[in-house]
């Protein structure tokens, strides 16, 4: 069980939410948020990075349960190509945040990303637990679940996401394609991209 922080001082406070923020401000136009693309991050933008990261650290020292701090420097080791270690830092905050969505989802698709397949469906399985009505947790399921070799786990997250989202066609599309590898007709992804590939291809 996690123990409560004793409360801050004012000083305290005030300097915690003065990194915070400037941290922030730092990584602004600098992280995938919102599956936005990026180009590989030149010098200047590893530098802020790396500063960023800095502040949120000196924030964690001061407030140790700001989950959205620890987010951020996974978004940042993540930037970088730390996966790993963007992978740690979002287990970190899902410690203090563990019904948060976006935290899921981070959590889940970077372990996938690592092949830590088993990790990535409990994490998703425990998201959708807790947000039921979220398709976008189906198909990250769905989607760790083949590569895990679960194909009828996830035939079933697929379809489910595909009737809370009937209007998203690549939800029909990959209960489709499970179904075919159920089927013996398309070989079972060893990636990710395999699984994107696919889908494009038939579409």
């Amino acid at each position: 069980m996690l123990m409560e922080p004793p409360p801050l001082t004012q000083d305290q406070i005030a300097m915690h939410n003065s990194l915070f923020s400037k941290g922030w401000r730092l990584t602004e136009g600098e992280l995938h948020l919102d599956g936005k693309d990026l180009a590989k991050p030149n010098w200047f933008s590893r530098r802020r990075l790396n500063k960023a990261r800095g502040l949120f650290l000196r924030t964690i020292d001061i407030n140790t349960t700001n989950w959205q701090a620890m987010l951020a420097i996974g978004k940042i080791e993540q930037r970088l190509g730390n996966k790993e270690a963007a992978l740690q830092w979002f287990l970190k905050a899902r410690e203090f945040e563990p019904v948060n969505t976006s935290l899921a989802k981070e959590a889940s698709l970077t372990a996938s990303s690592l092949g830590d397949y088993e990790m990535a469906t409990r994490i998703a399985e425990e998201a959708i637990e807790n947000n039921p009505d979220d398709p976008a947790l189906r198909v990250n399921s769905g989607l760790a679940n083949i590569l895990a070799g679960n194909c009828d786990t996830a035939l079933r997250r697929f379809r489910e996401a595909a009737a809370l989202e009937p209007s998203r066609a690549v939800n029909s599309q990959l209960v489709s394609y499970v179904t075919k590898i159920i089927a013996g007709q398309v070989p079972k992804p060893e990636k990710e991209s395999d699984i994107i590939d696919s889908i494009k291809s038939a579409s």
